[in-house]
């Protein structure tokens, strides 16, 4: 597995996608932007009073949803692995299969939510607990409860991730819903393309993407320039690791 020539196609790919055809670019830069645009606004929204206050948050969850779902759905189209970028056509498949993608998510984050829930829960409980017993020795035994929770989340996070990563790319190349859960199938696939260059190379996307999130932050100071700067990395790295997991998935096609 070359690293260096899964880096430079998905930057190619992105490249393209976004400036190859301007009309095409410009849609999804407005669709991302609308995305968090309405997440940014929520705040202020908030500060309506009455009618209007649940009217504008509706508005706003709305289209922030259908955005999202839209770009879920082109993400779809990337993760099937296409020659050239793929145009927005058709936006109710779109929409659609952003939904599916949506559902894999949910699904694989259950298992990392019920860790920390139950463990934390037991953490958060002992402490609420000794706050009224006073009794310090209970107080420390409950935070390591708690810390325990979150680093068994952390773990669970990564194991089920080496997993969900490939299955959203495998539900959009069989166009299978199911499929996302043929766990192991998936499994099987990892040890053709082999577990250590699996790991290494999401150890690099998972750089790319710190690297991307840090000049996002950066950038965010700067008004205007800093929310645009800010709406064309972030689309840009989702457009790149959708495609770099599709690269990642196809280094072992399957049988």
């Amino acid at each position: 597995m070359d690293f260096g020539i899964l880096l430079a196609d998905s930057a190619d790919f992105t490249r393209a996608a976004l400036t190859e055809d301007l009309l095409r670019g410009a849609s999804i830069v407005v669709l991302y932007a609308l995305m968090t645009l309405s997440i940014s606004a929520l705040p202020f929204v908030i500060a309506l009073e009455g009618v209007l206050r649940y009217a504008a948050v509706a508005m706003l969850v709305a289209v922030s949803l259908v955005a999202a779902l839209v770009l879920e759905g082109y993400v779809y189209q990337v993760y099937r692995h296409p020659i050239r970028p793929p145009d927005l056509e058709r936006p109710v498949d779109l929409v659609l299969s952003g939904v599916r993608l949506l559902v894999v998510s949910i699904v694989y984050l259950v298992p990392v939510l019920a860790v920390l829930v139950i463990f934390g829960g037991i953490g958060v409980a002992g402490i609420l607990a000794s706050g009224q017993s006073q009794d310090m020795a209970a107080l420390f035994s409950a935070l390591a409860t708690l810390g325990l929770a979150v680093l068994l989340a952390l773990i669970a996070w990564v194991v089920v991730g080496l997993v969900s990563s490939l299955a959203l790319v495998r539900c959009a190349q069989h166009d299978d819903l199911r499929e996302a859960f043929n766990v192991s199938a998936i499994l099987e696939h990892i040890g053709r393309i082999g577990w250590v260059n699996y790991i290494v190379a999401l150890v690099v996307a998972w750089a790319v993407l710190g690297i991307a999130y840090v000049a996002i932050g950066i950038f965010s100071g700067l008004p205007v320039i800093g929310w645009i700067a800010g709406v064309v990395i972030g689309l840009a790295t989702l457009i790149f690791f959708a495609r770099y997991l599709s690269l990642v998935y196809d280094c072992a096609p399957a049988p």
